[in-house]
């Protein structure tokens, strides 16, 4: 009879052997020369040193200008764009105009084209203006109600006027590559939830990462993981939610998202087991 021991030893080298394996076909699949590297006895600590530590490796095996041409890092995988939610106020707290601001800053640093909700006021308005009068691409997703009135002020970039905030999401959905949510009130509650329950629909798996400025959206995490340990809301979807205080954090948890998706996997928490007793394949 096996031991529960065995049994659990057994089950983390399945794991860690699908993770090699999925992690070797997202590489592979971008091209470079096939190696070995030995990750034997290593520690990465964290999921950043994990990230980094294979990154590195991929970096050996290709060139910077055939992977990412013009950008200022080489990545498996780079976020094209990115959508937006957020207040059109700035709240109370000065930390939340500030980290807009370089939230917007860092989109230009990256080459992240930017989709938000339009207006040119509040914390949407702080990141599209940054974004805009740096020469990055933004466009806007209105409805047409909201437009014509300009309640929101003048927009930025190219704007596409459609019939309503479902559809203003719909459309957003489609041609983003990764959600960011500023502080925000119902509204950007709103859209929030309107994703995270298509998710559950199967309609998209789009990671959403939360500027967790000042710990604003810490009793909104709480509760997801409340709904998660009472059943009413799977792990699944709880994981699409990956959350930051720094803005430079939140963005690489999006690339990470995007280079290695996989059922199951928390790109928030992120742990390497410790010691991988594995080969990775680069």
């Amino acid at each position: 009879m096996l031991s529960s021991l065995y049994i659990v030893d057994l089950r983390k080298k399945k794991t860690l052997v699908a993770e090699r394996r999925k992690i070797h076909n997202r590489l592979s699949a971008l091209g470079g020369a096939v190696r070995t590297v030995s990750l034997i006895g290593t520690n990465f600590g964290s999921s950043r040193g994990f990230r980094d530590y294979i990154y590195h490796n991929y970096e050996k095996s290709i060139s910077h200008s055939h992977i990412m041409e013009g950008t200022s890092r080489t990545l498996p995988y780079t976020i094209r764009f990115a959508g937006l939610l957020g207040s059109h106020s700035l709240g109370k707290n000065p930390k939340f105009m500030a980290t807009a601001v370089d939230l917007g800053r860092e989109l230009i640093r990256r080459r992240i084209s930017l989709a938000y909700g339009g207006g040119s006021v509040g914390l949407q308005g702080a990141v599209a203006s940054t974004v805009f009068t740096n020469g990055g691409l933004v466009r806007d997703c209105i409805p047409g109600y909201i437009a014509t009135r300009r309640v929101y002020g003048p927009t930025y970039g190219v704007e596409h006027t459609i019939s309503s905030n479902y559809y203003k999401y719909f459309e957003m959905n489609h041609a983003m590559e990764a959600f960011i949510v500023l502080p925000g009130g119902v509204d950007t509650m709103e859209g929030l939830f309107t994703l995270i329950s298509w998710a559950s629909e199967g309609l998209h798996n789009r990671p959403i990462g939360l500027l967790n400025i000042d710990g604003y959206f810490n009793n909104l995490l709480k509760f997801l993981d409340d709904a998660v340990r009472q059943d009413f809301m799977a792990s699944s979807q709880r994981k699409l939610f990956i959350s930051s205080f720094s803005v430079d954090e939140l963005l690489d948890k999006l690339e990470f998202a995007k280079a290695f998706p996989g059922p199951g996997v928390s790109y928030d928490e992120f742990v390497n087991p410790g010691r991988l007793d594995l080969e990775l394949h680069l």
